[in-house]
């Protein structure tokens, strides 16, 4: 590429996990020299700054927040049974898992790390594996409890 054409339309920056992350939208000029404010996900393919939020949106966003927060997480220990075989690396960041880890577990029974899986169901209720939406699946084993 050019650097007409990058300036232009800028690559996806990497984030510290190797990731490509979406350019954040411009900061207001009110807020500059402060911190920043948080950009979230109304849907998959839209990113805006939290006060550029609905009413609407805010409150499912709260609540997206919430039904993440009960999915139950752990620390990878690769000592423990049958973990060597089962998981190896977070298919999100494709990085390796690490003893001491912070990894978090849907109701598919996939695992990630929290910090990746949360910034994906943050955009996608959906397990990024089989693709079974978390939601539906979490509900469903509480209703069989």
């Amino acid at each position: 590429r050019t650097r007409a054409a990058a300036i232009a339309h800028p690559l996806p920056q990497r984030s510290r996990a190797g990731l490509a992350t979406e350019t954040n939208p411009p900061v207001p000029q009110e807020n500059k020299g402060r911190e920043p404010i948080p950009v979230y996900h109304p849907s998959p393919s839209q990113s805006r700054l939290a006060a550029q939020l609905t009413e609407e949106e805010q409150i499912l966003i709260a609540q997206r927040i919430g039904f993440i927060q009960h999915l139950p997480k752990g620390i990878f220990d690769p000592g423990s049974e049958g973990s060597e075989k089962k998981m190896k690396e977070c298919v999100i960041c494709m990085l390796d898992f690490v003893y001491g880890d912070a990894i978090r577990f849907l109701p598919c029974l996939h695992t990630y790390h929290v910090h990746c899986i949360d910034d994906w169901l943050m955009r996608s209720l959906t397990c990024p594996s089989c693709m079974e939406p978390v939601d539906t699946a979490l509900l469903s084993s509480y209703e069989t409890r």
